[in-house]
Order: C-alpha cells, then sequence, then structure tokens
C-alpha cells in the first residue's frame, strides 16, 4: 500500500559523506550527492548511467537494492532533472518539475541504498518531436564528445567494475535513453584509454577499464502478445502508452535478448517503497503498485540485462549475478530493511 511516510523532503546539506579523495568534478558540470559514506576499498562498485529521475527505480530498482543493501557501492548517473514529466496540477505546488522530480529521485536513492548521484547538468528531451528537444540544454542535443567526457570522469574517479545502461534502442525509443547508451558505451571505452583525457577533467584521474557492461532489457514475449490483442481490437501498436508515443512493434523488434537476469524478489519491499517516492511519475502503474505483491511477484521478482562487455558466447549459461565471474569476495547475502520514512541528504 501507499505509505505517506514517502512524501519527498529535503534537508540542510552535510559535507561529511563526501570521501576526502573525491575529485573536484564541477569544471566538467557533475553536480554530486552523496547520501552514504562510500567505503575506503570497496571490493563491489556498480555505476548505473539512466538519462532522468525514475529510471533508476523503474528499470533497475530491485536490482540496485539487492546490491547496494548487500554492501556494495552504486552510484547514479542522472543526465537530467525530468523537466519534461508530466505532473498533475494537484502534485506540483508551487516546486518547479526539475526541483519537485530531484526531490523524489533523493528520496527514491535513499531507499534504495545508494551512495551518491552525479548529475550532469543537461533538461530533459522529452519524446520524438518534442519542442523540448530544441531546448539549448536538451539532453539529446548535448554534443557526444561532451557527455563522453563527463561519464569518463566519473568512471574514473567511482571505479566501478560493473556499468549498467539503457540499450541500443533505449528501452521503449525515448531519444535521452538513446543518447545515454551511445554515450556511455563510448566512455566505458575511452575510460580505460590512458591516450583519452577528458577537457577540463582534474589531474589525478588515472584510466580505470570497468570489467563488464550491460544493457537493461526484458522477455520480449508479453510485448509480442500485445502487438497482437491491440492489433485485435483494431488498435495501431505503433501509438501505444498514455501518450501515443510508444511504438510497440518497435520496442518488439529492437530489445537485446536477456543474458543476465537478477532474482530482485526479497528487495521487492524495498522496491515498492522507492516506487512510491516518484509519485508524480507514476500515473496507470500507481494501479498496479497498490495491487497485492504477492500478484505483482511473478512479473517484477526478476530483472533482465544484456551483456554487451564482455560479448556473451552462445553456449554461455544466463548469469544471475552482475559480478559473476569477477576475482572478488562473495557479496553478502542479507536484506537490510531501512524502514518506510525517507529524508533526502544532498551532499
Amino acid at each position: 500500500m501507499h505509505s505517506t511516510a514517502l512524501t519527498p523532503a529535503v534537508v540542510p546539506i552535510m559535507v561529511s559523506l563526501k570521501p576526502a579523495t573525491w575529485p573536484d568534478l564541477q569544471p566538467l558540470a557533475i553536480e554530486s550527492h552523496w547520501l552514504r559514506s562510500a567505503a575506503m576499498a570497496p571490493a563491489h562498485r556498480l555505476l548505473v548511467v539512466y538519462p532522468h529521475p525514475d529510471d533508476e527505480t523503474f528499470s533497475s530498482g530491485g536490482t540496485i537494492a539487492r546490491y547496494s543493501l548487500g554492501g556494495v557501492e552504486v552510484h547514479y548517473v542522472c543526465a537530467t532533472r525530468g523537466e519534461c514529466g508530466t505532473i498533475e496540477p494537484r502534485l506540483r505546488g508551487e516546486e518547479s518539475a526539475a526541483d519537485l522530480r530531484t526531490a523524489e529521485l533523493v528520496c527514491a536513492a535513499q531507499t534504495l541504498g545508494l551512495t551518491a548521484i552525479h548529475f550532469l547538468g543537461y533538461r530533459d528531451s522529452g519524446m520524438p518531436g518534442a519542442v523540448d528537444a530544441q531546448h539549448p540544454d536538451a539532453f539529446v542535443a548535448a554534443p557526444m564528445e561532451r557527455v563522453t567526457g563527463q561519464l569518463v570522469a566519473l568512471i574514473r574517479a567511482i571505479r566501478p567494475q560493473v556499468v549498467i545502461t539503457f540499450g541500443p534502442y533505449g528501452d521503449y525509443g525515448h531519444p535521452d535513453h538513446i543518447h545515454i547508451h551511445e554515450t556511455t558505451r563510448a566512455a566505458f571505452t575511452a575510460a580505460g584509454n590512458p591516450e583519452y583525457s577528458p577537457r577540463c577533467a582534474p589531474a589525478g584521474l588515472t584510466p580505470w577499464a570497468a570489467a563488464k557492461l550491460y544493457y537493461k532489457t526484458f522477455d520480449a514475449r508479453p510485448v509480442r502478445l500485445a502487438v497482437t490483442l491491440l492489433r485485435l481490437f483494431g488498435r495501431d501498436p505503433r501509438r501505444f502508452g498514455e501518450n501515443g508515443d510508444v511504438d510497440l512493434l518497435a520496442v518488439a523488434t529492437q530489445v537485446t535478448p536477456p543474458t543476465c537476469t537478477i532474482d530482485v524478489g526479497p528487495w521487492l519491499a524495498v522496491k515498492d517503497r522507492a516506487f512510491w517516492c516518484h509519485r508524480t511519475q507514476l500515473g496507470s502503474l500507481a494501479r498496479l503498485q497498490r495491487l497485492p505483491r504477492r500478484l505483482r511477484r511473478p512479473f517484477v521478482a526478476a530483472e533482465s540485462y544484456t551483456r554487451a562487455v564482455p560479448p556473451v558466447a552462445p553456449d554461455d549459461p544466463r548469469e544471475r549475478d552482475l559480478f559473476h565471474g569477477l576475482a572478488l569476495a562473495p557479496i553478502p547475502v542479507g536484506i537490510i530493511d531501512q524502514g518506510g520514512g525517507c529524508s533526502a541528504e544532498l551532499v
């Protein structure tokens, strides 16, 4: 059920959680907010890179909760503040969309146990054809080299073994999702190249080659079934969604095959609370979230990814752990329930 304790709130900034060794990335227009103390030398580090507030929860909330609450240092890179998200007037109040969605993101991040959020400073571009894409700060208009440089700096500063982002089609064709895929893929390669140096990057950032790159994905069979049913009822599957701007035909054909499936069932309660943090963006999802968890579990108890680097061999078994095959100590298996409250500390 919806907990009223999850209204996003921002409390005074504190500086104690930021590592003393963290480099100054402000010349790269990167704004970092620390929510937990980073371990001095964490064995496992995971970097999640998406463009909007709510992508972290709707796409990978269970995965983030599983790893962060098990002791992994998990960072979230968010390219925009979600300015184009539709918000009902009764939920907005006097706040701008950017401020409200930032508060929602911090609420969800604290609930999921994220170590830090790193904003790249761009503006939401909206769906294909939106006038927002013409804004000078729109993420989709940001030069590839500039965004890649920001991401390289973050990869070198965080030094993750595993990086997650969207696939080539961006899940459902959102221009910002596609741009974050292209720039993250480029940065993943460039970060380990000693000859590559981002403009304005601080001194001391040494090359770092992350071991694995994953794309968020899903089973295409339900999408194909939806396409068939929509046609049977005389509806155009290329005009799906609340705003008719999602092409389910393209989604079904462009989705990458799952090669790693993460069991997030034990962490569903945490993910559910993070969902409610993004109250302005739930839309029709709110009705589904109110269903008993036992009814939703078969559909939401796993999150799938495609391993892009290193490539998957035809006879490779499906992975069940993003860190599988890496020479690291085992991740502790434990569920840490952080409770229903949500005070957001921006550090």
